[in-house]
């Protein structure tokens, strides 16, 4: 025959309960506190450079969040900015570029660009277009045209009208 537990018996399955629940609680937001500390110690930087020889050129970056302003970047001179990225990794900057031999607006940060540099993005303004280095590859350049060509730039020798006909 089976007697009901004694009374001090329940209480300390009952409090041994409560201090488990307590325990995985903790232990839940501890896990969830470092996950948003590493996030917050970590920077992402991305830098822009302009590499063509004696030109200026226009820069506007921006996110949904921060606008970075248009700047007048000179021939080897670099901008560079930091940031968070956010819990959803979510976050994306664009930068518009204007230059003489073409201009447009590129992801400069986002997931697919993430997966090329990392954390620290470098992007190279090159007379063709802007190249990223791809730190997680080697250091390949990923290279882009520019989207819109100026008219005077973008016929060549072989596509102009031949002057004797």
């Amino acid at each position: 025959m089976h007697s009901d537990p004694s009374p001090v018996l329940q209480q300390s399955r009952f409090q041994m309960k409560i201090m488990g629940e307590n325990l995985f609680f903790t232990f839940t937001i501890l896990l969830f506190t470092m996950l948003i500390t590493s996030e917050a110690i970590h920077h992402t930087r991305v830098t822009v450079k302009n590499e063509i020889q004696g030109e200026r050129i226009t820069i506007h970056c921006y996110s949904s969040e921060d606008n970075l302003g248009v700047r007048d970047l000179p021939s080897g001179k670099n901008f560079t900015w930091h940031f968070h990225v956010n819990f959803s990794h979510s976050t994306k900057f664009y930068c518009d570029f204007k230059t003489r031999y073409g201009s447009g607006n590129y992801g400069v940060y986002t997931r697919k660009v993430h997966a090329r540099c990392n954390r620290s993005c470098v992007w190279l303004i090159r007379e063709t277009g802007l190249c990223l280095i791809q730190t997680k590859h080697n250091d390949r350049l990923w290279c882009q045209n520019w989207k819109i060509r100026p008219q005077s730039v973008a016929l060549s020798a072989r596509e102009l009208p031949d002057a004797r006909e």
